[in-house]
């Protein structure tokens, strides 16, 4: 590990040139001066004593040719850093029609195309995010709620306003732009702070999100539930170590920031009584599997640090899943503790955990897993003739049943008994840009791997002599006491009505897709938008505060910005579409106007 974490260190901090091209440039440098010492400009190293000369020379001879080797390249960086990755001009320019600075900018984006850069490469090139103007971010803001707020509550919020702008905001936009020059980015740490660690909330339902394996899966890649689980512990556990030694492809050519993909494996958001803590554990070499209420550790890799096969693994999960372990009652519900609010948790979690040393022991394994994988008795799929069985899949990838969650850890997959897989994540560690890059990832995997027939893929779970060496399942024994159990019962049933107040309804919509959409001159997500204004509208007869995260990851440590998504011109194509004598043309070219607007204000959006 140590081994690839300084080549990464190496590879990023020279990159685009490669560490050998690097070598290679010094080693010439020191070849010139051994040949020629007298040379004026090889003397910029003095020597300060006669003692040990050859040792002094040599030391010379390293510095100025690791000096002279790295000038060129540091200004290379310098040169990127100021132009290439602080442009933004291209994103508001017509592809076809580009500017003189935006071909420049592409002619270098070609020629960095020659050293693709691994995950981080980039990180350190990327500009921080500027303060905006004070003035216009409340013009701005005012602006966004217009259209949402009575008359009477729009003047109260101007009026507010302004003894903002002259009070605390001049203050507090000093204080913004004093922290902007102190760190990567003035806006994050804020962010994670106040908008996640703070709230106090339950994790489910009010902020983990959700994520699912393929809508529909042909017959000839079907699997069995230890079979699927081990597909999905294998790919993971390459990807966790994908990511620590930065092999996987960076978004954007390195173009956006990469550096929360750290904090999707192996983490957990340790509850406090006023504030979490994200604790990273680095590379693990377990999973905790949940089957029936009961916790066991799957290692991913053998005592020489080699991954299990899917095969190995597919034994594994095969035998866990033949064992009888029942448990009865609030000892098979305990995930249900991390469902509660956050300080009642880190109360529970003191009491019943950490000052109890078996317990202790077991949760140190669970928060410093990989992964969680559950195996779900639920079964689960699509069916083209009952939508409501594809609404249950997802609302339960969602909320799960409130005791197959352990709602702390960063990512928590979920495999059910008819072999479908899906998920939760903990939304604190990143956001859709890192969600979406793996679970891609996953899919490709899924699709480009061959899957043995149902009848191979028994046969090849059974376990034989020659899997000895395989070390299986391991129970993880939780001791659970009557104030335990009174605990975990009010957890069960507080979060019981919060579970059943969730609405989810979900259809496969094959009528047409993006493409269609473009070749109508349309934005597809400013088509989105201005769907969901039309349909919250006729619903509730009004406008409410919506928005869409907007992706900054163009700066240093950056997450996502707020695009208010309610404008004067997606009311007017609201009004346009529920008024019966607005005429077709008139209504799509107010389509046209509020989804370029939106697209605009994106833009903005993503570059501060």
């Amino acid at each position: 590990l140590l081994r690839f974490f300084f080549q990464a260190s190496v590879d990023n901090r020279l990159w685009p040139v490669r560490p050998i091209y690097f070598v290679a440039g010094a080693a010439s440098l020191g070849a010139i001066q051994v040949k020629y010492g007298d040379v004026p400009l090889f003397n910029v190293v003095p020597v300060f004593t006669n003692k040990v000369v050859e040792v002094v020379l040599w030391t010379k001879i390293c510095v100025v040719s690791l000096a002279g080797a790295y000038i060129p390249i540091f200004l290379l960086r310098q040169f990127l850093s100021y132009f290439y990755f602080s442009y933004k001009g291209f994103i508001f320019e017509d592809p076809k029609k580009p500017s003189i600075t935006t071909r420049l900018w592409g002619i270098c984006r070609q020629l960095l195309s020659f050293s693709t850069p691994m995950l981080k490469s980039c990180d350190n090139l990327l500009p921080s995010p500027s303060v905006p103007d004070l003035d216009e971010t409340v013009a701005k803001y005012l602006k966004s709620v217009q259209n949402i707020l009575r008359k009477d509550e729009l003047a109260l919020v101007k009026e507010q306003a302004q003894s903002f702008l002259k009070n605390e905001g001049r203050r507090l936009h000093m204080y913004a732009w004093i922290m902007s020059m102190m760190s990567d980015n003035y806006i994050t740490p804020f962010w994670e702070k106040y908008a996640y660690l703070y709230n106090r909330e339950p994790l489910l339902i009010t902020s983990s999100v959700a994520h699912t394996d393929l809508i529909e899966i042909p017959e000839h890649r079907r699997a069995t539930r230890a079979y699927m689980a081990a597909r999905v512990t294998f790919f993971e556990a390459m990807s966790h170590l994908a990511i620590d030694r930065q092999a996987i492809e960076p978004l954007g050519s390195g173009l956006l920031c990469a550096c929360h993909y750290d904090k999707l494996y192996s983490v957990c958001r340790v509850p406090g009584e006023q504030i979490d803590e994200l604790v990273n554990y680095g590379i693990s070499k377990h999973v905790v599997a949940i089957l029936d209420g009961c916790f066991y550790k799957v290692m991913i890799c053998d005592g020489n640090n080699r991954i299990y096969s899917i095969n190995q693994l597919a034994k594994i999960y095969a035998e866990l899943l033949s064992r009888n372990d029942v448990v009865e009652g609030p000892a098979g519900m305990v995930a249900a503790l991390t469902t509660d609010k956050r300080d009642e948790w880190a109360r529970n979690r003191e009491k019943f955990f950490l000052k109890h040393p078996q317990n202790g022991a077991t949760l140190k394994e669970i928060e410093s897993a990989a992964f969680i994988l559950t195996l779900d008795d639920g079964e689960y799929g699509y069916d083209p003739k009952n939508p409501n069985k594809l609404s249950h899949f997802l609302r339960n990838m969602l909320t799960g049943n409130g005791v197959n969650r352990w709602a702390d850890k960063s990512l928590n997959y979920v495999v059910s008994k008819n072999s479908r897989c899906g998920g939760t994540t903990e939304h604190s560690i990143g956001d859709g840009s890192e969600f979406d890059h793996i679970m891609e990832n996953f899919v490709a995997m899924e699709l480009l791997t061959e899957y043995p027939s149902l009848e191979e893929q028994q046969r090849i779970e059974k376990l034989t002599e020659a899997d000895r060496g395989l070390t299986l399942a391991k129970r993880l024994p939780i001791e659970v006491n009557a104030e335990m159990g009174v605990a975990i019962q009010r957890c069960y049933t507080q979060y019981e009505k919060l579970r059943e107040d969730v609405d989810v309804a979900a259809t496969v919509f094959r009528e047409y897709g993006k493409g269609f959409i473009k070749k109508c001159g349309v934005s597809p997500d400013g088509f989105m938008q201005m769907a969901i204004q039309l349909a919250n509208y006729r619903d509730q007869g009004r406008f409410v505060l919506t928005y869409e995260p907007a992706s900054a990851r163009f700066y240093k440590n950056s997450r996502t910005e707020t695009l208010r998504t309610v404008t004067d011109e997606s009311c007017e194509f609201v009004y346009a579409m529920v008024n019966g004598k607005t005429t077709k043309e008139e209504k799509i070219k107010r389509l046209r106007v509020a989804c370029e607007l939106h697209t605009r204000r994106n833009r903005e959006a993503m570059v501060s």
